[in-house]
């Protein structure tokens, strides 16, 4: 066998491209490719709210009073910690007023950016294609950088889809862009700071986690200053959310402050590249905790294990949406006090009718956690790790019931505590001690709608595990059938297909027991079908 002699002083001749960042051309190319339907969806899904958002403002402000009415909103302290800090708002327009909205687009702006990062870094060495594919001519910085380029590219996307959004309904050119580049600008600083979590933890979770953590920070931060003053305190200057809302668009603007979120997003990235350099590949930064050598008796069943494997993703989503549950149920007396009757479109109490819209809408965000969970399956059998414990003497109906049940019960016990933080908020803010129970009541009457997700998730997982995907889209088609279907005239049969048209708006209206046995009916039968389809073909793993 020949070999190549080394270069004199022990060293490999270079050869050209060979630095750490060869094939960042390549790894971006196929990055594109797997992202060609997601990420694309994702933009638009962000964009298409800038119509639609303006829609029902123009819609509430041209009744009588409406614009006054948003004015007085606007004023109450708990509105411009969900909103703030706001500028301009001595003369309402209703252009200054779809600018209440922009903490929601700088939220999916970032969560698009935590994602992204994270599936195309540690998500790649996790299910060890990196090792793969750095087995090749790949530089060690390349497929780090990759992300960070479709990151950026991605934003720009969607600053400027928004801004050409905005400017097609009358905004100012330089109003639109600007409010488009704040929420580019956003995104990138979570893709940087993505960038650096995904470096100290092993799995995508802690990564995402971490990231969200940081998120969860720059909320607070930026509420805390909207609570000091209505156009932001000092803390609102801590926050990279606040500075997209301190260029003052449609007021006295100035671009100044997106050099911060610029400058964050370097200098967390530049951390990301330096902590990268010292790490092996698939290896973390952060110590890893040695676990016990034995399962104890508590964990030797199927639905012990799949709770325990659940166990941080179920306590994150408690605590977030019992926060988030807490803070909208709390905006219940200012919406009594408001203009919630134009927005919502009437009922005997507005209080009542904004919170039974928001049971509705919460229970929407706890359906993604019921696909999240019950698509656990598929993740376990891709990665292999079903077919081991299946070896054993455990059956596949076990090994699905617990991963099912556990899908069930925690999307009902997020239900309860999202009732219970809300009904706390609404109970504080009006004084009605009894709105815990109705809450409560409502939130669990709702229950057979994410179940019903659930049994959807299962029965692809039964008969055609790679089209789960097509929970996500029922999901997003009745999200936008329940919310948007009456005022885009869509037919009753068209409306009648979304899971979240047929119990009723408690606490605003009674509780009719039909439709929720029906949908836990139906919700039981696709369970049972999907298991059917489970027990009869191959796993993949």
């Amino acid at each position: 066998m020949s070999t190549i002699a080394p270069a004199r002083g022990g060293t490999a001749p270079a050869t050209a491209g060979d630095g750490p960042l060869t094939g960042t051309a390549a790894l971006l190319g196929l990055a594109l490719r797997r992202d060609r339907l997601k990420l694309p969806l994702w933009i638009t899904g962000i964009a298409v709210f800038v119509p639609y958002f303006y829609t029902v403002l123009s819609v509430s402000g041209s009744q009588p009073g409406g614009m006054r009415a948003f004015a007085g909103l606007v004023d109450s302290p708990m509105v411009l910690v969900f909103t703030g800090p706001l500028f301009g708002f001595d003369e309402i327009t209703l252009q200054r007023a779809f600018l209440t909205y922009t903490i929601e687009f700088l939220l999916g702006a970032a969560l698009m950016n935590i994602l992204l990062v994270t599936r195309h870094t540690r998500g790649e060495e996790q299910t060890g294609r990196a090792e793969l594919v750095r087995a090749g001519v790949i530089g060690r910085h390349a497929p780090l950088t990759a992300a960070l380029v479709l990151a950026l590219a991605a934003d720009a996307v969607l600053g400027l889809l928004m801004a050409g959004a905005m400017a097609g309904l009358g905004f100012p050119a330089s109003s639109a862009l600007l409010f488009g580049a704040g929420t580019a600008a956003t995104g990138l600083v979570f893709a940087g700071i993505t960038a650096f979590t995904v470096q100290l933890t092993e799995h995508t979770k802690g990564a995402a986690g971490l990231a969200a953590l940081a998120l969860a920070a720059a909320w607070t931060l930026r509420a805390a200053g909207a609570a000091q003053a209505v156009e932001g305190g000092p803390w609102t200057w801590l926050s990279p959310l606040g500075w997209a809302q301190l260029t003052r668009v449609l007021a006295d603007e100035r671009w100044w402050p997106l050099a911060l979120s610029l400058g964050l997003a370097a200098a967390a990235a530049a951390g990301g590249y330096a902590l990268s350099a010292r790490r092996d590949l698939g290896a973390r930064l952060m110590a890893q905790r040695p676990g016990p050598t034995s399962a104890g008796p508590r964990l030797r069943s199927p639905f012990a294990l799949a709770l325990r494997l659940q166990r941080a993703s179920l306590l994150w989503w408690a605590a977030g949406m019992v926060v988030v549950g807490f803070v909208w149920g709390s905006l219940a007396g200012a919406m009594r006090q408001g203009m919630a009757e134009a927005i919502i479109g009437g009922g005997e109490d507005p209080a009542l009718a904004y919170l039974s819209l928001m049971a509705v809408f919460m229970t929407v965000i706890v359906g993604a956690f019921t696909i999240l969970s019950a698509g656990r399956l598929r993740t376990e059998e891709v990665r292999g790790r079903a077919a081991p414990v299946l070896a054993r003497p455990v059956g596949r109906s076990a090994w699905f019931a617990a991963f099912l049940a556990t899908a069930a019960s925690g999307s009902v016990g997020l239900l309860a505590l999202t009732g219970l933080a809300t009904g706390a908020g609404a109970a504080l803010a009006i004084g009605d001690g009894a709105l815990v129970g109705e809450l409560l009541a409502a939130s669990l009457a709702r229950a057979p709608e994410p179940l019903l997700l659930a049994g959807l998730a299962a029965a692809l997982y039964g008969f055609a595990p790679r089209w789960g995907w097509a929970a996500w889209a029922v999901l997003g088609f009745g999200c936008i059938a329940r919310f948007w279907g009456e005022s885009l005239h869509w037919p009753g049969w068209l409306m009648a297909v979304s899971p979240f048209n047929h119990i009723p708006r408690m606490p605003l209206e009674g509780f009719a027991p039909g439709p929720v046995l029906a949908l836990a009916a139906l919700a039981a039968a696709l369970a049972a079908l999907g298991l059917y389809g489970y027990s009869r073909r191959d796993l993949d793993g």
